[in-house]
């Protein structure tokens, strides 16, 4: 089966055909998306800030075990929401320019994330009170806090483009 012929299939599911054609389906997912992703870039954005030297009353870890466990529930449930939204015009949203991008930048941020926790976030003790954390943390924080920042605006381009 072609790519296409895989994006008309998933636009045929019953769960794409409910979110497409239902009477609320599609504005209540759209809702469920948008605080989903609220609460997914309110905890990023917390956890990125400290990064970057702001909140320093707040060790970094604590932070951590505070921000980021809602980061990973938020996550699923955009994701999840998400992919219901593309699945009800799969077809047409795969071809979209600014779905694209915001795909390319939600891998990006994911290897940023990666790359934290597997590099200077394991030395996180001997710089958690630091009202400066390292530069690799500090730029990790401003690599993550600008890649969400473009795939909300993204996110909001799909429908005008």
């Amino acid at each position: 089966m072609s790519p296409d012929g895989v994006l008309v299939w998933l636009e045929g599911t019953a769960p794409a055909v409910a979110v497409r054609d239902g009477r609320w389906t599609y504005a209540l997912t759209g809702s469920v998306h948008l605080v989903g992703l609220a609460m997914l870039f309110g905890a990023i954005a917390i956890f990125d800030l400290r990064l970057l030297g702001a909140s320093r009353r707040l060790p970094v870890t604590a932070l951590a075990r505070h921000a980021l466990p809602w980061s990973r529930a938020a996550f699923a449930l955009t994701a999840s929401s998400g992919f219901l939204l593309f699945s009800a015009n799969a077809s047409q949203v795969a071809h979209n320019t600014a779905f694209q991008v915001k795909v390319l930048l939600i891998g990006a941020a994911g290897l940023n994330i990666w790359l934290f926790h597997t590099g200077v976030f394991r030395t996180v003790r001997d710089w958690d009170v630091d009202a400066r954390p390292p530069p690799s943390a500090r730029a990790a924080g401003l690599v993550s806090l600008a890649t969400w920042t473009i795939v909300i605006v993204c996110g909001r381009l799909i429908a005008y483009t």
